[in-house]
């Protein structure tokens, strides 16, 4: 498992999966088109729901949504189920998907402990790091900064999560590796939100460069206290965001 290359981990789907849309002179396959309209419908209505746009509890009807972007039914299903993973959406039983309520203490929760869980993938990734996976975390890292030197947003935020998910591997810890992911997977949605506030791409940046340096010199207690951090700092941006947004978008009352 651990001589594998790191999976696609995609800003744009918030799932592992191949990145499309970049070679040239390919016809793509039905399944990459499906997969492309699926980006667009999540893309578009994870915007719209962090704008307010979306209301909590609002309906989110498959035909509607098919007939709005010119998609059959099947890419909609896979974007709702995204954004049910990623706790965005909610969908009772025998019921239309509808916008879930913002649970902000949770939330919280979520970013205190995938704080701590890769800040420990950082100090295992310090002592465990082969030159091979050193060498990836360059090659990625380079890839930043040439996307956040041309301003491709997204791109940038691809090679983010290329970045951590090729550290969480260095760790060589399989149930390490699977827990960081899974809680990673459904805070992507606020992560990459973050990505969008003043200075925070730089920033975002700086500490990837820190981490690389302390990772490859070994200092495993260094590597820890910087990605404690650089996450934290992610979940404090998302709360200016939230102290800022509508009462009618957060969820009042915690069972």
């Amino acid at each position: 498992m651990m001589d594998q290359a790191p999976p696609r981990f995609s800003a744009r789907t918030a799932v592992e999966g191949p990145k499309l849309g970049r070679s040239r002179g390919r016809v793509k396959t039905q399944d990459e088109k499906k997969l492309t309209q699926c980006e667009i419908v999540r893309s578009a209505l994870e915007k719209e729901i962090f704008a307010g746009l979306l209301a909590p509890a609002a309906p989110l009807d498959e035909d509607a949504i098919a007939r709005r972007f010119s998609v059959s039914r099947t890419p909609v299903r896979e974007a709702l189920l995204q954004l049910i993973e990623a706790g965005l959406v909610e969908k009772p039983s025998r019921q239309r998907a509808v916008v879930a309520p913002l649970d902000v203490r949770r939330l919280i929760q979520m970013f205190e402990t995938l704080s701590e869980l890769e800040a420990v993938c950082a100090r295992f990734a310090a002592r465990r790091i082969t030159p091979q996976e050193t060498e990836a975390l360059v090659a990625i890292q380079a890839a930043s900064d040439a996307a956040l030197l041309a301003g491709d947003e997204d791109e940038f935020g691809h090679q983010g999560i290329r970045f951590h998910v090729a550290l969480w591997r260095a760790t060589h810890n399989d149930v390490l590796f699977e827990t960081t992911r899974n809680l990673a997977v459904r805070l992507n949605p606020y992560r990459m939100f973050q990505l969008r506030a003043k200075g925070r791409p730089e920033a975002n940046n700086d500490d990837h460069k820190g981490l690389l340096s302390l990772i490859s010199a070994g200092k495993a207690d260094e590597a820890y206290a910087l990605m404690r951090g650089h996450v934290t700092v992610q979940g404090d941006v998302l709360a200016e965001y939230i102290s800022c947004t509508p009462l009618p978008v957060l969820q009042s009352e915690y069972t």
